[in-house]
């Protein structure tokens, strides 16, 4: 079993957790058994899992593993299932309604975003109206946790259960000296027999892989796809016939840094320099980035280059003349370190000289940065021609609108939206940044690469392309057609060097 292990799947998420669930599919479609693991409580999850067109049996949750309830299969939980009393009067609401014994609150029940009516959680209050007991419903309708909380509104204790009510785990919390809970004990009721008593998260979470580890008969793979959240967990695991490795889903440098001498991540330096034995090697996402680190760190640790982004070779194309004309796209986060002031910036340039052009941007960032952005949009007078589409599960429809990708990054590991492009015959324009577009941009064959902070150059080869529709036709069939470097065969060849490593 293959296990990629990450803290949480959300419904928006970052390329990390969109690289892991291109891995599942790419997984399933050869037959091996492969697993998404999560730490954290998530009563929407399964729901989540169906969003990105997965299954129950592709994850794994430490909340799931200690009920059992991983491929458990409920119904949907409204009002009437709650048995409030009859006489309590219940209000009315789209995301919530009040519960009331004549003109005392009794409760709040909220609903799951994106339901109708179904219970997320209901909020207890005392007389004084302060709320004292949450029930939180797991979205295949059973109540999952109850958490209490003091006098100061945080939450001191939590007891977990199974559908059939069943307690399986306690968790106590005490307040930090900002007055904040920490989780500093919990207990694995009758576990295998016995109660179990673990000191805070990080071994409770170190338990549930040790045990995941012992599950099953066959040796596992575990890899660490977050490291900031999951590295020392997947070092822990006490196993030996478990394989470990991580994932490095990022560039190991800071901008502007020398690949081989330059100073890098201190997590990251730390696994490899220090603590090498721990790990069955690292995995990277770009050759560039394995040809860096193997000239760093010499045969210190292995390293192993596997495409983040498997394409397709079955799409249906779609000429550009079905597009809409003169629309560039991006995808992903919203920051600066993926150059979106830059890209706005040149925007409006571009526009002045092609005035029907316009540009999606497809993502989420910070409420900071996001609001910068809509300032800068709104200050060079481009509301009408720049729209912030925010984050999408799935954007194949949308790709198949557009006719440029424009990518003002600095630094990355591989951008996961410029192979999805590409895979929808979108051509790329980029600067040429590690790590990622020169591994999949060819110029005058699927785009055009850039050199860094060129950005008069930037703004000619888009307008350029903008103007010249048959050149843009030529980079859309060179974007179906060159894909074969990042296919799933390719991708697929990758990975199995690591399974017969």
């Amino acid at each position: 079993m293959f296990y990629f292990v990450n803290k949480y799947l959300l419904s928006s998420n970052s390329s990390a957790e969109h690289a892991e669930i291109k891995r599942l599919k790419l997984f399933k479609r050869n037959k091996v058994a492969a697993k998404l693991v999560t730490f954290d409580y998530d009563n929407i999850i399964h729901a989540t899992l169906k969003r990105f067109g997965l299954d129950d049996s592709q994850l794994v949750n430490l909340y799931d593993f200690f009920a059992g309830t991983t491929d458990y299969q409920g119904k949907d939980l409204r009002i009437p299932d709650l048995g409030l009393a009859k006489d309590y009067q219940v209000g009315t609401g789209n995301s919530s309604r009040e519960v009331k014994d004549g003109d005392r609150l009794v409760a709040k029940v909220f609903f799951i975003g994106g339901t109708i009516g179904q219970v997320d959680h209901v909020d207890y209050y005392d007389q004084t109206g302060n709320i004292t007991l949450r029930k939180r419903f797991d979205i295949r309708g059973f109540n999952s946790v109850d958490q209490t909380f003091g006098k100061d509104g945080e939450i001191y204790y939590e007891r977990y259960y199974r559908p059939n009510g069943e307690l399986y785990l306690e968790k106590y919390y005490v307040q930090s000296t900002q007055n904040t809970p920490i989780n500093s004990l919990n207990v694995l009721k009758n576990y295998k027999g016995m109660d179990r008593y673990l000191n805070g998260p990080d071994y409770l979470e170190n338990f549930f892989l040790n045990e995941l580890a012992q599950a099953d008969s066959q040796p596992d793979v575990f890899i660490a796809d977050r490291p900031d959240a999951t590295l020392g967990r997947v070092a822990a695991i006490q196993n030996p016939a478990a394989k470990k490795y991580f994932s490095l889903p990022f560039n190991h440098l800071l901008p502007g840094q020398d690949p081989v001498r330059g100073k890098m991540s201190a997590l990251i330096e730390d696994a490899i320099v220090n603590h090498h034995d721990d790990w069955d090697g690292v995995i990277v996402d770009t050759q560039a980035q394995k040809t860096d680190l193997e000239k760093r760190f010499g045969q210190r640790i292995k390293v192993f280059a596997i495409n983040a982004s498997p394409a397709a070779h079955v799409l249906k194309r779609v000429p550009m003349n079905a597009r809409i004309k003169h629309q560039l796209v991006y995808v992903g986060r919203l920051a600066e370190d993926k150059g979106i002031s830059t890209l706005i910036s040149l925007f409006a340039k571009v526009h002045k000289k092609v005035s029907d052009s316009t540009l999606i941007l497809y993502g989420y960032g910070t409420p900071a940065d996001t609001k910068q952005y809509h300032d800068q949009v709104e200050k060079l007078k481009l509301n009408d021609a720049v729209a912030f589409a925010g984050y999408q599960p799935r954007v194949e429809e949308h790709y198949d609108n557009a006719q440029l990708f424009v990518d003002c990054g600095m630094i990355d590991a591989q951008p996961l939206a410029m192979t999805e492009a590409l895979e929808h015959g979108v051509p790329v324009i980029a600067f040429n940044y590690s790590y990622g577009p020169a591994e999949v941009i060819k110029n005058g064959v699927n785009g055009e690469l850039v050199a860094m902070n060129d950005k008069n150059k930037m703004v000619k080869a888009i307008v350029n392309l903008l103007d010249k529709p048959d050149e843009l036709q030529k980079l859309s069939a060179g974007a179906y057609d060159n894909l074969d470097a990042v296919d799933y065969q390719a991708t697929w060849k990758q990975w199995d060097k690591l399974i017969n490593n």
